[in-house]
Parts: structure tokens; C-alpha cells; sequence
């Protein structure tokens, strides 16, 4: 009985300090020395899927910033999907046409959906998105193979220069 006892207590333990813990999430921050600063690359997205009727979902959010003292002309996070499909399951990142599908065969084929964007133009040190990626049907996404790509692009006033870096989870 006692090394019952023990064995629960240990199974709780072990299953509160999963729940307490940064599993639900995973990020990824990069950074590229540029003129007068930083710019920075941030992707971020859920780590346990939705379900939902027959597909699977993830909350994702991207953004590029630049942290510095020059003035910003355009700055742009681009972003894009992947994942592990088969027989014509389809994948999307939330935005208008950014889907993507696997073949129609039984083997699992990396799919990557379109590259979007979102830039601001107006001065401003920052662009970010957020949304959700989708996979359907369930049962034709290979576990754990999901991912978001995210690249930073910023363009300063007075260099020709465009800088870019690249974050993943």
C-alpha cells in the first residue's frame, strides 16, 4: 500500500510540473546586429493541438521588431507552414490562399503552405501576426511534425541595405 501511495503522489508530481511548466508553447527569438541596433525575429506557437471535428489546430503569432535609433522605412515578418501529410491532407496558416496539400499517396511528403506577410511602411519598429495553422484531415498529419517559419526584414532609412533573420518552432 505504501509504495502505492508513493507511486500516485510521484504521478501527480510528475503531472503538475508538466502542466506548470512552458510545454504549452514553444518560441523562438533571433537577433542580427544592424545599423543603430537590433532586428529581431520572434516565432511562436502552441505546442498541444485542438481538436476540432476532423482537424487539428495550432495558435501561432510571428513578428519582426527593430530595436534602435535609426529611423525604420519598411519593416516585414514573413511567415509560412510546414508539416508531415499524405493522401491530399491539406494544410492552412489561417490568411487567404496560403494553403498547401500533400499528394494522393500513402507516403508522407513535407508541405510547405505560400509565404505571407505583413508590413508596416508608416515609421513603425515593429510588424507582427497572429492566427492559427489547420491540418485536415487528423489522421493524415504525421505527430509532431508541425512548424512555422517566420523571417524579419527591415529596411533603414539611409542604408541601401535590407537585413533579414529567420526564427522557427
Amino acid at each position: 500500500m505504501k509504495k502505492f501511495i508513493l507511486t500516485i503522489v510521484s504521478l501527480i508530481l510528475t503531472i503538475s510540473s508538466i502542466e506548470c511548466g512552458s510545454c504549452f508553447a514553444i518560441s523562438q527569438s533571433k537577433s542580427y546586429s544592424v545599423p543603430g541596433g537590433q532586428l529581431i525575429s520572434d516565432a511562436w506557437r502552441s505546442t498541444f493541438c485542438a481538436v476540432s471535428g476532423n482537424t487539428l489546430q495550432w495558435d501561432y503569432q510571428v513578428s519582426a521588431k527593430y530595436n534602435g535609433n535609426k529611423r525604420v522605412k519598411r519593416i516585414r515578418t514573413s511567415f509560412k507552414g510546414s508539416a508531415s501529410l499524405r493522401n491530399s491532407a491539406s494544410m492552412n496558416i489561417g490568411v487567404s490562399e496560403t494553403g498547401a496539400s500533400a499528394g494522393g499517396g500513402s507516403s508522407w511528403q513535407s508541405v510547405f503552405t505560400t509565404e505571407k506577410y505583413w508590413e508596416n511602411t508608416n515609421g513603425q519598429k515593429t510588424s507582427s501576426y497572429r492566427s492559427n495553422m489547420v491540418v485536415a484531415p487528423k489522421k493524415d498529419y504525421r505527430n509532431d511534425t508541425i512548424s512555422i517559419i517566420n523571417r524579419a526584414t527591415v529596411e533603414i532609412e539611409g542604408d541601401k541595405r535590407c537585413y533579414e533573420i529567420t526564427a522557427s518552432v
